[in-house]
């Protein structure tokens, strides 16, 4: 027996949960840019760094506002609800965005970094980039696809989601401030398609954050910087090929109005 263990999200909801995403985020990150500007800070010390995660929590808290959740037994069905067999999709995406990386950078890590892995990709799926998919995939996907197509409805989350990274390009010491915007609108649009059939295949928000965090993190610890000659566009075929995998897979598969969660 299927069951929704949450509130379902509707096209209603999509101006609230912007607004709120927007202001609670760029609201954080104005100050910060504030601070910056009065050579107080910068995204890269600790007060700055506080607000710029602060800031990444707006997608979340937007949800919770726009879908009146507030009970924390809610929240938790909300994150943690899911489609069977979930976590086998959730690790075969996570694996072969891992083994594609090695396009741009077929060098092995350094030790370190291996063995911080698990304890970075924890933090990153929880405040550093995963979070943000309570909105982005537990919100905003699904309420635009009741109007729009997949592709459509995919490729518009993408820009908001660009858009909602802008303020950060302002500031010294992001990493944005260090990337060029149509590269990261690329990627954006790249990852969004992925995010979007790996939730199809588990109806699962909290699988969508363990695998944005394994994208930033593995990103990091394997490609590194990749704005830089060659790189850049290694890095871009590594994107390119992950995507064409993973989308490629739910819809050989046939999944494509999504599965439902399971009761249990």
């Amino acid at each position: 027996m299927n069951t929704q263990t949450h509130v379902e999200p509707e096209t209603r909801h999509i101006l609230p949960f912007l607004a709120w995403t927007f202001g609670i985020s760029w609201g954080s990150w104005l100050i910060l840019y504030i601070l910056a500007a009065l050579k107080l800070t910068s995204g890269s010390e600790p007060l700055g760094y506080a607000l710029i995660i602060i800031g990444g929590f707006g997608p979340a808290l937007g949800t919770f506002i726009s879908l009146k959740i507030s009970h924390p037994k809610k929240m938790l069905d909300f994150i943690f609800s899911h489609a069977k067999g979930w976590w086998i999709y959730m690790l075969a995406f996570c694996l072969i965005r891992i083994l594609t990386l090695f396009i741009a950078n077929p060098a092995l890590p350094p030790l370190n970094a291996v063995l911080m892995f698990p304890l970075g990709w924890t933090f990153v799926t929880f405040a550093g980039g995963g979070n943000e998919e309570l909105g982005w995939r537990g919100l905003l996907q699904p309420a635009l696809e009741k109007k729009f197509s997949f592709p459509l409805a995919t490729v518009i989350t993408a820009l908001v989601w660009v858009a909602w990274h802008l303020p950060l390009w302002l500031i010294p010491g992001t990493s944005q401030s260090q990337i060029s915007l149509p590269f990261y609108l690329s990627f954006g649009i790249l990852l969004c398609f992925c995010q979007a059939a790996l939730y199809k295949q588990t109806a699962s928000v909290f699988a969508c954050m363990v695998f944005h965090g394994c994208i930033n993190f593995a990103q990091a610890t394997i490609v590194g910087s990749a704005t830089n000659g060659g790189r850049y566009l290694s890095f871009q075929a590594a994107n390119l090929v992950m995507t064409a995998l993973l989308v490629g897979c739910w819809y050989w598969k046939g999944n494509r109005k999504g599965v439902q969660k399971d009761a249990g």
